[in-house]
């Protein structure tokens, strides 16, 4: 059948789907008071095939300019096919489309890491330079609500703490990435693309049980839907809640990050702003102070040896976070240290 141009195309199903869609969309980073266009990245298969769908569809209510991009990791023999389909479908619905090609398993060796993290790192340092050179506001990934549940998941098994633990966010400002399929789950998405006749294409490394996301795809996920088939809906539920949570602690903490900013880069949590405060709060001043000295995830259990020597007052003691960074208490409080050489506190 013909590509759907509009809501009018579409069935009233797939026309309220597009509909939630919208007001997810707009409620997590309003893209109609932003200028610049939006970079889809389109691999070929089933999520990011309905998400250019969807777009489309809702492109001339809210206004949008879109523009796909497409990266052939150079690592399956079918990367030309799923390149054809990408470059047949954009022209199918009017988008424009940028493409690429990396030798994926060159950079992995060469940066000495497994071909996922190597495909993540240079897939997305790949869309943030056409986000860029277009000087487009966001970069749109497709991950839906079957993807969120799994991401969940594994953050549960790697020990991540609240409210991270409930998986990725919509809208990560820090990196330009938007999420609009986030609550969505992946067989509305299939059916979307059936009815209109659409095709899409299956990365067959999806199936292998060598990755822990397959191997949580394949075995727990359909396992914990077995037991309950609201599972998704659960899912969603407590993304919800974490917003909510996130959104009320930030409010409490990023006042008082602001102002213990030094201007050496440091950041100095004073004794007056932590003893008065409960734990949730000063463990939560911790995260945010060693994630604003920059990259590297602060584990939870330094975090919480850290406040032991918070509580204790064990001047002089010193805990490390990944990335370098290092945190020191005094009877001043606590100062965070990009470069833990770079200085101390003057001790009684």
């Amino acid at each position: 059948m013909a590509r759907p141009l509009g809501l009018s195309d579409l069935s009233p199903w797939g026309a309220r789907l597009c509909l939630r869609v919208e007001r997810f969309l707009l409620s997590q980073c309003d893209v109609r008071a932003r200028s610049g266009p939006l970079v889809l990245a389109l691999s070929g298969g089933c999520d990011s095939t309905a998400l250019a769908v969807v777009l489309r569809a809702l492109s001339r209510r809210l206004g949008l300019k879109l523009l796909a991009a497409h990266l052939d990791h150079g690592l399956r023999p079918e990367s030309p096919e799923d390149a054809a389909h990408c470059a047949g479908l954009c022209e199918g619905l009017g988008i424009p489309l940028d493409s690429a090609r990396l030798d994926v398993a060159q950079l992995a060796r060469d940066w000495r890491t497994g071909l996922e993290d190597a495909g993540r790192r240079s897939r997305y340092a790949w869309l943030e330079d056409i986000r860029r050179a277009h000087q487009a506001q966001a970069v749109l990934t497709a991950h839906q609500l079957d993807d969120l549940a799994e991401d969940a998941l594994m953050r549960q098994v790697r020990g991540t703490g609240w409210p991270a633990l409930a998986g990725m966010p919509a809208w990560d400002p820090s990196r330009n990435l938007l999420r609009p399929l986030l609550l969505t789950p992946r067989a509305h998405l299939e059916r979307l693309l059936r009815e209109l006749d659409i095709a899409w294409r299956e990365d067959p490394s999806n199936a292998g049980c060598m990755f822990l996301r397959n191997r949580v795809r394949q075995d727990v996920l359909p396992a914990l839907v077995r037991e309950n088939p609201d599972y998704l809906d659960a899912v969603a539920r407590l993304w919800t809640q974490a917003r909510e949570d996130r959104a009320y602690w930030d409010a409490l903490v990023e006042p008082l990050i602001a102002r213990s900013r030094q201007e050496d880069g440091a950041v100095l949590l004073a004794a007056a702003d932590l003893a008065g405060a409960p734990a949730a709060l000063r463990l939560r001043l911790y995260k945010r102070a060693v994630e604003a000295l920059g990259p590297g995830q602060p584990l939870s259990g330094c975090l919480r040896a850290l406040d032991a020597a918070w509580q204790a007052r064990h001047g002089g003691k010193r805990v490390q976070f990944p990335g370098g960074k290092a945190a020191q208490v005094s009877r001043n409080g606590v100062l965070f240290l990009p470069n833990p050489g770079a200085a101390t506190l003057t001790q009684p």
